[in-house]
């Protein structure tokens, strides 16, 4: 067994000097990341506006608070505005407002316009029939929030039960998985984890090869001999002709759109 060691070591040293690499590469980028606030025009700590009054004061102030944490930890500045206006009775305009919110008011962790999220949720179903919600996203955090983990964090709100119901549970559920997905810098992930898979791999690897037939001698220097002498009744030799068509593959590259904003939206 002591040769099948060397199936331990390889994984091993490397998961060793992948994980040296990642915290060192976290390290580096985290040293880098500027954690002091810079924008003075925006006043991160009223960051909650109940224009429809879904929630009770109480309700709203815990709600602010909380997101006055999540800011610190995410670098980006968050909003929560409710409506009850049939004037955005539609997904597209709930998106106007929130895009046009974040500009008008210059929101924004680092500078105005800069890192932030304006989540817009408006109550009126005077449009289409629909409640229409939408996140707005700026600056740097358009690329560590993507605008489908948008949209799957507002599924969120499907959970809240009627259109008199409280969703402060729901609101502080979707901005809290919004900080998570805007933060800077993911945790690495830990060396026990990297040795523990290199383990289970190498493990699995030593079965496979100790039970395989690979390699097993199907002939040898005396098979085709008989009485000293060689035996070979039939010789032939079979030249097979392999023809390899090749066919180019066109491929089409798609972009995104353009613009200062990214998000998601959800109708229920």
């Amino acid at each position: 067994m002591i040769k099948y060691l060397r199936y331990f070591a390889i994984p091993i040293i490397v998961a060793f000097v992948l994980t040296v690499i990642s915290l060192s590469v976290h390290s580096g980028a985290e040293n880098a990341i500027d954690y002091e606030r810079h924008n003075d025009v925006w006043d991160h700590t009223d960051c909650v506006y109940d224009l429809a009054c879904k929630m009770t004061d109480e309700e709203a102030e815990e709600l602010r608070a909380y997101i006055v944490e999540l800011e610190e930890e995410c670098l980006a500045d968050i909003v929560v505005i409710t409506l009850d206006d049939p004037e955005y009775g539609y997904l597209s305009k709930v998106r106007e407002y929130a895009d046009s919110f974040s500009e008008e008011y210059g929101t924004g962790y680092d500078y105005p316009g800069g890192s932030s999220i304006v989540f817009v949720d408006n109550w009126s179903r005077g449009g289409d029939g629909k409640i229409h919600s939408w996140i707005s996203t700026t600056g740097a955090v358009r690329e560590r929030l993507s605008d489908s983990e948008c949209d799957d964090i507002l599924n969120i709100l499907d959970e809240i039960e009627g259109d008199y119901a409280d969703p402060y549970d729901q609101y502080r559920e979707i901005v809290g998985k919004l900080a998570g997905k805007a933060m800077p810098l993911k945790p690495p992930y830990s060396m026990l984890i990297v040795f523990i898979v290199a383990v289970v791999v190498a493990g699995i690897y030593i079965i496979i090869n100790i039970t395989s037939k690979l390699g097993d001698v199907t002939t040898n220097s005396h098979t085709y001999v008989k009485g000293g002498k060689g035996n070979l009744k039939v010789s032939t030799d079979t030249f097979r002709n392999k023809t390899v068509t090749k066919r180019k593959i066109e491929t089409s590259s798609g972009g995104g759109g353009g613009g200062s904003h990214g998000g998601g939206g959800h109708s229920r």
